[in-house]
């Protein structure tokens, strides 16, 4: 099995947090699964070599050839039993709306095939990437892509993105009124135009931001007791911890971290 990341260019990183692609062949071996969790970050996929299903509610699916798969507040597990090879976008929280001009709320917990969301743009963004010899080739198909878009960004709502950057460098731990300071606008249009560009209202975002956080943290200090963990994270007491786990992943703490999922958390 391989992971690579790539760190985009310069001029996309406002849009785009890094690439990744993996490959695995799972034929002779066990079982391969994965578990997708609650996220702030949509996510852009195209399996060059397709073979991965989709697990949710008991209800097994073959998972698009390519697709976005939007920040979310739920949880299920991405397997495969063959080779595979797929290679992705790991977007900001809020470059949907900007590239798309789509309001993130009106695809929050969805997967899209790429030709439901983008049309023929999208049939021919697929063809190119499919047909790729190697990685590099792939960055560089998507980079020219969304940077022939960055001219062209909505300009509806762009204000708040300095306040879900603030909200994501302060692990989520930030009161309302703080970030009322920063706006010139009722608390109503602050919330309505947060959701619109992130999917999330900011008190939901702030806690998936905090259960992200506290991932990170689990696998940088393996030796932290959950108790510690939490207080490390920003959370309140450990109760409030695994409640957000068991709404975020289907698991206690505990059990989640018994899969070794750090090679997709770990920067």
């Amino acid at each position: 099995m391989e992971f690579e990341k790539i760190y985009p260019k310069s001029s996309i990183q406002h849009l785009v947090r890094f690439f990744w692609n993996f490959e695995g062949d799972f034929a002779n071996t066990s079982l391969y699964h994965h578990a997708s969790v609650a996220s702030i970050h949509p996510k852009l996929a195209f399996q060059y070599i397709p073979g991965m299903s989709i697990v949710k509610n008991d209800e097994q699916n073959k998972l698009f050839t390519s697709g976005f798969q939007s920040q979310t507040n739920e949880f299920y597990q991405l397997s495969c039993e063959q080779k595979v090879g797929v290679f992705g976008v790991y977007f900001q929280p809020y470059a949907i709306p900007l590239l798309f001009n789509i309001p993130a709320n009106e695809i929050t917990s969805h997967n899209i095939e790429i030709t439901e969301l983008l049309g023929k743009e999208g049939a021919f963004l697929e063809e190119q990437i499919l047909t790729c010899r190697n990685v590099q080739q792939r960055v560089n198909i998507i980079t020219r892509f969304i940077e022939e878009r960055v001219n062209t960004l909505s300009t509806h709502v762009k204000g708040n993105i300095a306040t879900v950057s603030f909200l994501i460098l302060n692990d989520g731990n930030v009161k309302m009124q703080e970030l009322l300071k920063t706006q010139f606008r009722s608390q109503r249009q602050f919330e309505r135009n947060f959701k619109i560009l992130t999917g999330f209202s900011p008190k939901y975002f702030s806690r998936i931001v905090r259960f992200e956080k506290s991932m990170t943290n689990a696998y940088d200090n393996p030796s932290l007791s959950l108790t510690e963990l939490a207080l490390h994270s920003g959370y309140f007491d450990q109760a409030h911890m695994i409640r957000d786990y068991r709404e975020f992943t289907g698991k206690n703490p505990s059990a989640y971290f018994s899969e070794d999922q750090s090679l997709f958390v770990k920067e």
